[in-house]
């Protein structure tokens, strides 16, 4: 019988087990391997499969000198990779060289991308924002569950969504995040306006817990757990560092403020003082339609895949493939699955002492 491996490209694909078994995410997880599979089927290649566990987010990846590789949830050096994440809105992935958020390569090097947003034609790239706004708030989408019911303030407050304390993106950080939040509230309360706060469904953090008590008391200041569709909707302004609230907010139409590097900043006013913060505050920038629109087209079009595009998919891998070289030794595998497997007993360990 013919050995029909011999020639064939060898891609090791990461396999986040744990992560299709998550109840918010699993099944659009489940949806996009379905179609990367297809995809990888398509090109023809071997799979060299590698089960990832958590933790193992910050454990270096193969960087170029051997076989691509497929990363989920990773961040690191360019080379013959590509990074894998769930974008801010269903159903879309990011699949970036570097990681994703603000690890990645759009994040790094915008100007990388700057021709490709400003080719985007300008009418379809208005008009499919406009559809996708619509469709999110009728359908109450977010990344996270929405409530269904709730009352609505009085529109034209400061609105800024938390993160969870301890978000791998917090990495990107401008401003310290406590000092951060206290500079909005204080800055909203010079000019007479509210401030409108949000927790992350997930945060648990006693220090958050401890800070929303305290703001909670000013008068200007309200807690919310209503859906960030219809706090969006009524905010004049939203706020924060690098949550994907903030990309929703975009969609929305919203002026946004961020303190912190992500892969959308280049369509926020981007600060990086406690000053610049105050005062986007007391006079925002006017935002640029036009611009939003055009990167918010090429982002989820062409930056993102859908999880049914397969053909977007395997013109993203063999793109991957086409630069890669070589093939990686069955030695440098074994290290590669050793090291996951490392770094995530670590950070398991760095969890639960600290």
């Amino acid at each position: 019988m013919a050995d029909t491996a011999k020639g064939r490209r060898i891609v090791t694909l990461e396999v986040p087990e744990a992560w299709f078994r998550d109840p918010e995410d699993g099944q659009r997880h489940r949806l996009f391997y379905s179609s990367l599979l297809a995809a990888l089927a398509d090109l023809g290649v071997l799979l060299d499969p590698v089960w990832l566990p958590r933790g193992a987010e910050r454990a270096p990846r193969p960087d170029g000198a051997g076989d691509a590789t497929i990363s989920f949830h990773s961040h690191g050096r360019t080379g013959n990779i590509l990074r894998c994440k769930e974008a801010y809105v269903s159903p879309y992935y990011t699949m970036d060289r570097m990681g994703y958020a603000c690890f990645s390569e759009l994040a790094s090097h915008p100007e990388r991308f700057a021709d490709a947003i400003a080719r985007q034609d300008a009418g379809r790239a208005g008009a499919f924002v406009r559809a996708l706004a619509q469709e999110l708030r009728q359908e109450n989408r977010s990344k996270y569950r929405q409530p269904e019911k709730q009352d609505r303030m009085e529109p034209g407050f400061l609105f800024v969504p938390l993160q969870v304390e301890n978000d791998s993106v917090a990495k990107g950080l401008w401003l310290d995040k406590f000092k951060a939040l206290r500079c909005l509230v204080e800055a909203a309360a010079a000019q007479g306006s509210r401030v409108v706060l949000k927790r992350h469904p997930r945060c648990r953090s006693r220090a958050v817990s401890a800070l929303l008590a305290e703001l909670g008391q000013r008068p200007n200041v309200s807690l919310s757990e209503a859906s960030i569709h219809t706090l969006i909707a009524d905010a004049r302004l939203v706020a924060g560092a690098n949550s994907g609230v903030l990309f929703e907010a975009l969609i929305q139409g919203k002026p946004v403020i961020s303190y912190a590097a992500s892969d959308f900043g280049p369509a926020t006013q981007q600060v990086r003082s406690y000053d610049e913060l105050a005062r986007a505050v007391a006079v925002p920038a006017a935002p640029d339609p036009g611009f939003r629109d055009r990167f918010l087209f090429w982002y989820l079009t062409e930056y993102c895949v859908r999880t049914d595009d397969i053909a977007a998919m395997k013109r993203k891998i063999a793109a991957l493939l086409d630069s890669a070289a070589g093939h990686r030794s069955r030695d440098a595998g074994r290290a590669y699955r050793y090291r996951l497997y490392a770094y995530s007993l670590a950070d398991r360990l760095r969890k639960r002492l600290f």
